[in-house]
């Protein structure tokens, strides 16, 4: 039997209190290119579409360059890599403790 996958959607506070969480974990720096990301930027979420999920351990700080490129750009495939790279070394780095 496959297990059913939960998702979480959060929206208002908690939502904003999540987004900051990430920017307080990246310093407010892009997690691939390391450029400065405004206070109150939205967290990027990986994987995308109907698997996207508000949760800490499936976003991505990702400053306003790189996350036009992950949409909208031939890149966008070779960045997700990336993203689920640095989600999966944070997820192991969490485990080590």
């Amino acid at each position: 039997m496959i297990p059913k996958t939960i998702m979480v959607k959060l929206s208002g506070k908690k939502l904003k209190e999540l987004n900051d969480r990430i920017a307080e974990r990246e310093n407010n720096l892009c997690a691939l290119c390391g450029a400065y990301v405004d206070k109150g930027m939205k967290a990027h979420h990986e994987p995308q579409g109907a698997l996207k999920s508000d949760e800490e351990s499936k976003m991505i700080l990702l400053c306003l360059m790189c996350h036009y490129k992950r949409h909208n750009t031939s890149a966008g495939e070779e960045i997700k890599a990336k993203c689920k790279e640095y989600l999966s070394n944070l997820e192991e780095g969490v485990q080590n403790e």
